[in-house]
């Protein structure tokens, strides 16, 4: 008599094996999604932090309506050393840039209340994950 596995006994083990990972896979998925969704909004948090600094010292916000987060930090904070590097996007792993949609974050400066909004998106670019502002 020969010691091991028959073939049936393989295959049945790799037929549970691959269900049991048919019903983890989209909760690793997800646990993924909401790590990356934790890395925006401390992003987000950090920009916060620099448009207040900002705000401090030229006694105004930034002025602009839709702004990515990338031109806000180009045009606005990386001048008076408010950021010193550009974040990374989380979903991309590489720096933010103008056209992102995954993890976007966009700058709203409303003019007639003196406010501004900084709105944080999903995986998907539409829908919202975070909104900060000063109001």
């Amino acid at each position: 008599m020969k010691n091991g596995f028959t073939l049936i006994e393989l295959l049945i083990v790799i037929a549970i094996i691959s269900i049991i990972a048919a019903f983890m896979m989209p909760n690793f998925l997800g646990v993924q999604d909401r790590a990356k969704e934790a890395g925006v909004k401390a992003v987000m948090h950090s920009i916060q932090l620099a448009v207040e600094s900002y705000n401090m010292e030229n006694e105004a916000y930034p002025m602009g309506n839709n702004i990515p987060l990338r031109e806000l930090i180009d045009n606005y904070l990386v001048q008076g050393g408010y950021v010193t590097a550009i974040p990374k996007n989380p979903f991309k792993g590489k720096e933010y840039a103008v056209s992102d949609q995954a993890g976007k974050v966009i700058y709203v400066y409303d003019d007639s209340t003196a406010s501004y909004k900084l709105i944080g998106y999903k995986r998907n670019g539409f829908s919202k994950l975070l909104e900060l502002g000063n109001m």
